[in-house]
């Protein structure tokens, strides 16, 4: 599916789409870290798509220094595949247009969040690799 074009992205320089979304917690966030968000605090800023008074794809911010900041996308399971997170990701990155470095990061098995990537033309800059200890036998 595509994106809806009349699909409206709320950002969070918005205080009306602000004060909009706050009901709307969608069920994975904890009230305080969605209460943080939309204030203003840490995940800020962001964007979100609602359907039908539902927050069902964001976009935020859960690392940022004066250097950088990284994109943290999450789209609710029936509404994957319309673009939603694409949107979203693009209003964030507008909203952080002058941070000099902005990161997309996602895991080598998240194949919808490397589509996502690829829609917006962001190019793979290095992997992360995790090394496990593995204990001895005995």
């Amino acid at each position: 599916m595509q994106l809806d074009l009349s699909t409206a992205v709320l950002r969070s320089d918005n205080l009306n789409d602000a004060q909009r979304v706050g009901p709307m917690r969608p069920s994975n966030w904890q009230l305080e870290e969605w209460e943080e968000l939309i204030g203003g605090g840490a995940g800020a800023p962001w964007s979100m798509i609602v359907d039908s008074d539902q927050v069902v794809s964001i976009c935020h911010t859960p690392s940022r220094t004066s250097a950088g900041a990284e994109a943290g996308t999450w789209t609710a399971q029936p509404f994957r595949g319309r673009g939603y997170a694409a949107a979203t990701t693009a209003a964030w990155v507008d909203l952080l247009s002058r941070c000099p470095f902005l990161f997309y990061s996602t895991s080598a098995d998240n194949r919808s969040s490397q589509r996502v990537a690829e829609r917006l033309g962001l190019r793979n800059i290095g992997w992360l690799w995790k090394l496990t200890r593995i204990p001895a036998a005995g």
